[in-house]
């Protein structure tokens, strides 16, 4: 493999291109960038909270969790569904904003401005294209997924000594789902990669996108299938380095929240709201900092994508050169 392929020769491209976005230091740049990657290329999380005070004696037995749960089973179902709801109504707004920072994100590369409100309004249309094509897609996955654990597992409701056979099952189902799981990943990494600068430079829908995406496929075939490969390398790469990362920041942050904990004599001599307010900090220092240390990356990932499709066809070079050393103030603008 040579450094003529544009799986290769854009990656020292892209890191020097993040090189001048991110230094010199900025923290302006680092916060808005660390938001467009907590929609854009990161993950949300909920923490629930709940009120009331923690007796040793409760701990100890388990009769005060216990008296949380309902113990009707309506109410139970009931409850499971307005939590249900609950999380599905937030992960419909979060993909909706992903949709959206998608092209935010790539326009404030392109413009070397990296803004959020600027490129708001004009990145909404093509964004509800992107939401309504990822929620399509992930419906028909999970459902394909409900599907096959329906057609494996549902014979053996109702059986005793399931051992052997059970296991089989699942094992059977683990590795379908890999298999679909792969596809499903790698058609969501190209829409992002690919379609959606195509989008953006078209002016097109996400069909259309994707149909000129496979034209560009076509063409050069072999630069296709390295760009996927070396791609998802190095999102398993980057995955794996902060994972460390937030093992690391979650390990320093206990440390102080395990010694409040230590020093009040255990959990069960706070109230449960106090208690709820420390891992609510924890959580969130952990978060923030997660997000800061993927910064680097996901600028990295998204550029190095950028530069790639411009290879593939020069009307889709958004990135500006890296040549000039004044190009950080233009960046600095905010």
């Amino acid at each position: 493999m040579t450094q003529d392929h544009y799986a290769f020769r854009e990656i020292d491209r892209a890191i020097a291109k993040t090189r001048s976005i991110l230094i010199p230091f900025d923290a302006g740049i680092w916060l808005r960038l660390a938001l467009i990657a907590l929609f854009a290329g990161g993950a949300a999380g909920g923490v629930q909270f709940s009120t009331g005070t923690l007796s040793p004696e409760d701990l100890g037995d388990g009769t005060y969790l216990s008296s949380l749960i309902p113990q009707n089973t309506d109410a139970l179902i009931s409850a499971l569904l307005i939590i249900g709801g609950i999380l599905l109504g937030v992960g419909l707004i979060y993909l909706f904003l992903n949709g959206i920072f998608q092209f935010i994100f790539i326009k404030a590369l392109g413009a070397d401005n990296i803004r959020i409100r600027t490129y708001f309004r004009e990145s909404t249309g093509p964004g509800i294209r992107y939401f309504a094509f990822l929620f399509i897609s992930s419906t028909f996955f999970f459902g394909l997924s409900l599907g096959l654990a329906y057609l494996l597992l549902a014979p053996l409701a109702g059986t005793t000594a399931l051992g052997a056979v059970f296991a089989r099952r699942v094992l059977t189902f683990a590795m379908l789902m890999l298999i679909l799981l792969i596809p499903y990943l790698i058609i969501l990494m190209l829409t992002t990669d690919f379609v959606v600068p195509i989008m953006n430079v078209d002016q097109c829908g996400i069909l259309s996108g994707w149909k000129q995406c496979l034209y560009l496929f076509s063409r050069e075939k072999t630069e296709a299938v390295l760009y996927t490969v070396m791609k998802l390398v190095l999102s398993v790469c980057v995955s794996i380095i902060l994972s460390l990362v937030l093992v690391i920041v979650g390990i320093g942050a206990g440390i102080p929240l395990m010694g409040i904990l230590m020093a009040a004599g255990g959990p069960q001599n706070i109230s449960l709201t106090s208690l709820a307010l420390l891992f609510a900090i924890y959580f969130a220092v952990v978060t923030f900092c997660g997000l800061m240390a993927s910064v680097p990356f996901v600028t990295f990932l998204r550029t190095y994508s950028l530069y790639v499709i411009g290879d593939f066809d020069h009307r889709y070079s958004l990135l500006q050169d890296t040549s000039s050393p004044d190009k950080g103030e233009v960046m600095k603008e905010a």
